[in-house]
């Protein structure tokens, strides 16, 4: 038997989703170099930490309904780097919900870290379709 759909009902305030862990490995690191070049030094550039992010939220709350928008997303690094090849765990949760003109807003956060040092937050506002 299948999961839920994911439903704006069925979000909480500060609910979990756990951890993810997106290992930057040479699929991922080949992946960037194709689109953005080769990484120019040892450390992962931020833009692939980003990436990450995305790929935890989406693996995070599954199965989601079609339609839902990705209304704005707020980044803040810490200035801490991650070598390529390192893990990084992301935790997904609710920071908030609310209804507004008949759309069911959801805002969630996020948080990078590796070997236990705190690489970025992030908020997603997305528009839930159900």
């Amino acid at each position: 038997m299948s999961d839920p759909i994911w439903t704006y009902d069925r979000f909480e305030p500060g609910q979990s989703f756990g951890e993810v862990t997106i290992p930057l490995d040479t699929e991922r690191t080949d992946g960037w170099a194709a689109i953005y070049g080769p990484p120019t030094g040892p450390d992962a550039p931020d833009g692939m930490i980003v990436a990450g992010m995305m790929e935890a939220y989406i693996r995070a709350i599954q199965p989601r309904p079609k339609g839902n928008v990705h209304a704005s997303q707020t980044l803040a690094f810490t200035g801490a780097t991650v070598p390529l090849g390192a893990k990084v765990t992301y935790h997904v949760s609710v920071r908030d919900k609310a209804l507004k003109k008949g759309r069911n807003w959801v805002t969630f956060s996020l948080r990078a870290e590796a070997a236990g040092q705190e690489l970025m937050t992030g908020e997603i506002l997305s528009i839930w379709a159900a």
